[in-house]
């Protein structure tokens, strides 16, 4: 019989309020009372850019018992604060395939973010490779929208809205403005 390595869970974290709301996403989805429904999440990778320093201390500081067998990848920011809109095409390229790279070596079956950056170049990697047999069909990309965002999605969001599979608001004014679209969803607070 043909071994498989098992799929991964890709988080990917951004810094400062990101990484505050992806850890208590994260602690729920490992800290379920059944501890079957939490292993389907392992094992976990969680993503950063290369230049965030406060996100791994955080996270193994919020969870230390799932982040002590987890991997910290750490990957080329997309575009940094303050850079000009032509080097960041640049800059983004270079994330785009260090994202192909990763999402083809290790086939997460789920890429759950929440907007930063960082995690742009990763979903489009992994709808690519879906769309290329590379990543089964059953691989998902998850967005769950920055709870701050009241009103109008984030630059993420926009971007993201065509390829994920489950794209979570957490504002009725969102859900009824975006409720068209099929991966649209309103929970209500979730965080």
């Amino acid at each position: 019989a043909l071994l498989r390595t098992p799929m991964t869970t890709y988080v990917i974290l951004g810094s400062g309020g990101h990484t505050a709301e992806m850890s208590r996403i994260t602690k729920a989805l490992l800290e379920q009372p059944d501890p079957e429904q939490a292993a389907k999440y392992s094992p976990i990778s969680f993503v950063l850019a290369s230049s965030d320093s406060t996100s791994e201390p955080g996270l193994r500081e919020l969870l230390p018992v799932a982040t002590s067998s987890a991997r910290f990848l750490r990957v080329p920011r997309s575009r940094h604060v303050g850079q000009s809109y032509v080097s960041s095409v640049f800059s983004t390229l270079w994330a785009l395939l260090w994202s192909c790279y990763l999402v083809f070596r290790d086939r997460p079956h789920l890429i759950l973010c929440n907007g930063p950056g960082t995690c742009v170049p990763f979903c489009f990697a992994a709808f690519l490779w879906r769309l290329l047999g590379r990543l089964p069909a059953t691989a998902k990309i998850v967005f769950v929208e920055s709870f701050c965002r009241v009103e109008t999605l984030s630059l993420s969001g926009r971007l993201l809205l065509p390829l994920a599979d489950l794209f979570v608001v957490h504002w009725p004014q969102l859900a009824q403005r975006y409720g068209h679209k099929p991966s649209v969803r309103y929970f209500g607070r979730i965080l």
